[in-house]
């Protein structure tokens, strides 16, 4: 009972002192031009019906626009060159403000052997492990949950089906968590 209030009060001591320096970067910046956060990041991916299943249905993400020849025509634009090959995308949230846009792109997917970049995304410590079961029953290879930072923290490493290195990472996590960093050439997809 004592470890698991101590790991949740350590989940919230981290996240106030991220509130802090939050804070003291708005109030050091009073008078100067800043940036207030992503807007949006963009992943390679070599099929957007697979990536709109995966993004959407198995990480819960909502679909906000497909940019395809069809749409380009709607903005009085001509079709895509290269059959929309870095031209053509989907664009998803996830949570929170960030857009994620998948652009079609059958090049410069990651090294599988590299651990970044990486893109991670934050969940309350007790939806870790309903996060880890439906990865799973969706045959999604992972790693964790593990961790690399303070106690409480633990996160779920895993791939898209493309190789863009994702995580789920919490604070204030009280579950059984080992602490390494994970191994890529488990997150390898079998196809």
């Amino acid at each position: 009972m004592w470890s698991v209030l101590r790991l949740r009060l350590i989940g919230l001591g981290f996240r106030s002192w991220v509130w802090s320096v939050r804070v003291r970067r708005v109030m050091g910046a009073l008078g100067r031009p800043r940036l207030r956060g992503v807007e949006h990041l963009t992943l390679a991916v070599t099929d957007l019906a697979e990536a709109r299943r995966f993004y959407c249905d198995v990480l819960g993400g909502a679909l906000m626009m497909t940019i395809d020849d069809a749409a380009l025509a709607r903005f009085g634009r001509p079709p895509a060159p290269d059959n929309g090959e870095g031209s053509h995308h989907i664009s998803v949230y996830l949570g929170g403000a960030t857009r994620v846009d998948l652009f079609l792109q059958h090049a410069g997917q990651p090294a599988p052997s590299l651990g970044h970049p990486h893109y991670a995304f934050a969940v309350p410590a007790r939806d870790l492990p309903k996060w880890q079961r439906r990865l799973a029953t969706e045959g999604v290879p992972i790693e964790g949950p593990l961790r690399l930072g303070p106690p409480g923290h633990a996160s779920l490493y895993f791939n898209d089906p493309f190789g863009n290195r994702l995580e789920i990472t919490c604070m204030g996590f009280a579950g059984a968590v080992e602490q390494r960093p994970p191994v890529s050439a488990r997150l390898t997809w079998a196809r």
